[in-house]
């Protein structure tokens, strides 16, 4: 059977988990976007750049305030 070519990639996520001992976990992913600049036009690789730069900037703030809201609980 052949593989069927993807044409979508998860450059970045952000999950909010819950184990079995209770605990609560943020875990947020990205991926090496450089291997992406020879198969993209300058202007659309250095939009690529802007937009994964400030959604990482967004998503440590959301962490941020979570951490912050769960170690304010425990006090």
């Amino acid at each position: 059977m052949a593989r069927k070519k993807r044409t979508e990639a998860k450059l970045l996520g952000y999950e909010v988990l819950f184990n079995k001992q209770g605990q609560l976990i943020t875990e947020r992913t990205s991926t090496d976007i450089t291997v992406l600049a020879k198969q993209l036009t300058k202007e659309d690789f250095n939009l690529l750049q802007s937009t994964v730069r400030s959604a990482t900037r967004e998503l440590d703030e959301v962490h941020n305030k979570i951490e912050a809201d769960l170690n304010a609980r425990k006090s």
